[in-house]
């Protein structure tokens, strides 16, 4: 399965990184992680708003391209609600959006921007969370705590 669904997968690769600069982001990387035991390629991407200056990305995006090369229905968004370093805290972080539909994707990275600096203006204000929005909840995780 070396490239069985390769072509597919850059084409996805290709979308979620214009998708990612049309709502304003600055991609930081786009790459394909071949997994053979699922028969497929997980396509991840990251990206960041304006002025971010951390290695852990502002905003991830994957996508699972399988080997017969038809598109994904959805894909998973993940994001943090602050604008400290990510490896020094613990979160807040976005859950729900684990599968968004393809055809809505501009759409959910334009709430999942809005909704961040709601949570980001929270915080700083001292509103304690989770914070809870239509399609999502953004909670403080502990990220170390689970090793």
């Amino acid at each position: 399965m070396t490239r069985a669904g390769r072509e597919p997968a850059e084409d996805v690769k290709r979308r979620l990184v214009a998708a990612c600069q049309e709502v304003g982001l600055t991609v930081a990387s786009a790459r394909m992680h071949l997994i053979k035991s699922a028969k497929a390629r997980l396509v991840h991407v990251e990206a960041n708003v304006t002025g971010w200056s951390h290695d852990i990305p502002t905003l991830s995006i994957l996508a699972m391209v399988k080997q017969t090369g038809d598109w994904p229905e959805s894909v998973d968004i993940r994001c943090i609600g602050s604008n400290e370093n990510p490896t020094t805290l613990t979160g807040p972080w976005m859950k729900g959006r684990s599968a968004v539909p393809f055809g809505e994707l501009i759409e959910q990275l334009q709430e999942t921007l809005k909704e961040r600096d709601v949570v980001i203006a929270a915080t700083e204000s001292g509103v304690a969370g989770p914070y809870r929005f239509e399609r999502s909840v953004w909670e403080h995780v502990d990220l170390l705590g689970y090793l």
